[in-house]
């Protein structure tokens, strides 16, 4: 039987590129993995899930929205009513936005955008996203990385969420604990959906421990599907 593939659902301000050396790591440990752009992160795990792989869904920040509404019906026992093969056997939020149905990211944070997102036009920018999102890696590094955010939309943060996945799917929560961009008190406040201290795990890193620590956090992952 083949191993489940490692879905990356990435933030909404980083490219895939960022999760490079993690996947490295994990390849490394002899586990597959893909990391597509958000507009394909369902078809690319449908694709998966036609070869009959299994998929376990590793979601940052606002990919926790994306991934909860991604993976609504392809749950073991709605596939296998479907008479079909390979399913999301895990959801597992990385720092990531665990949002009730109907609930959105502006609205959580109380109709404001947090200090360090810059609002142009229809866009946010992630404003000094180096010192915010990779503080524990040399500033030459975080100078590399800031040059290859993204904007986004803002719709992005009025957008509300569609499903709850943990009500239906395996979960587990990784806290990051010196996380500049989503704070651990809230990142714990998510992590307390996923039924208790058994489901969070921990990293003491930023909020992008796929650069500054990519074996620990692929060891993570690991030992969270063991």
């Amino acid at each position: 039987m083949s191993k489940p593939t490692f879905v990356f659902c990435r933030d909404a301000w980083v490219i895939p590129a960022f999760f490079s050396a993690t996947r490295s790591r994990l390849e490394a440990l002899g586990v597959p993995s893909a990391c597509p752009a958000h507009p394909s992160i369902d078809t690319r795990g449908r694709c998966l899930f036609e070869e009959g792989r299994d998929v376990i869904i590793v979601a940052l920040s606002y990919g926790g929205i994306v991934a909860s509404s991604a993976v609504e019906g392809l749950t073991k026992s709605a596939r296998e009513n479907e008479g079909k093969s390979g399913n999301v056997i895990k959801v597992i939020f990385l720092s990531a936005f665990a949002l009730d149905k109907g609930q959105s990211i502006l609205g959580i944070l109380g109709g404001h955008y947090l200090p360090w997102m810059k609002v142009e036009h229809d866009y946010v920018l992630a404003d000094g996203a180096g010192d915010i999102g990779c503080q524990d890696i040399p500033m030459e590094s975080q100078e590399k990385w800031n040059s290859l955010t993204l904007h986004t939309s803002q719709a992005v943060f009025s957008g509300e969420s569609t499903y709850e996945p943990w009500k239906e799917i395996p979960y587990a929560y990784i806290v990051c604990e010196e996380d500049r961009a989503l704070p651990p008190p809230m990142q714990e406040l998510f992590a307390s959906k996923m039924g208790g201290p058994e489901n969070t795990y921990r990293l003491p890193s930023s909020h992008s421990p796929f650069l500054s620590m990519p074996d620990q956090l692929a060891k993570t992952l690991q030992n969270i599907v063991m």
